[in-house]
């Protein structure tokens, strides 16, 4: 078994044993196994799936990084959401609103942060929308 801890600045998103997790590198999506050669790695937005004994666990995370080990990966991320926590109203609000921001375009500290949150808004969309159809 694998110790996953996915960590953001709130909180602790997820704090589990799995029997391998795949998550987004920057350099592609690597699952890592048990007694999985030590690296770091960058983490880029995107999912990760933990597979542990009660089933498969999704989530949503942004850019960070990952230390891998044989004993488990520790991800700390930007910001982090379990896909069945996910409110697709408040998704879809602050996509809209992020979107608004970018037409606006008053400064380009806001258009940076804009862009942030409409990228977290389209994830956590994308993975609320697998979990009706899933």
């Amino acid at each position: 078994m694998l110790r996953l801890k996915v960590i953001s600045p709130e909180k602790t998103v997820l704090n589990a044993d799995c029997t391998h997790v795949t998550l987004p590198s920057s350099e592609g999506q690597i699952t890592v196994y048990p007694h999985h050669a030590p690296i770091y790695t960058l983490i880029t937005h995107g999912e990760v799936i933990a597979h542990t004994d009660k089933g498969v666990v999704s989530l949503g995370v942004g850019s960070g990084f990952a230390n891998i080990n044989q004993t488990g990966v520790t991800l700390l991320a930007n910001f982090g959401v379990l896909t069945d926590e996910i409110d697709a109203a408040r998704a879809t609000e602050a996509k809209a609103r992020a979107e608004q921001l970018i037409k606006e375009h008053k400064t380009d500290q806001d258009v940076i942060l804009a862009e942030a949150e409409l990228s977290r808004s389209l994830l956590e969309l994308k993975l609320a929308s697998r979990r009706k159809t899933g």
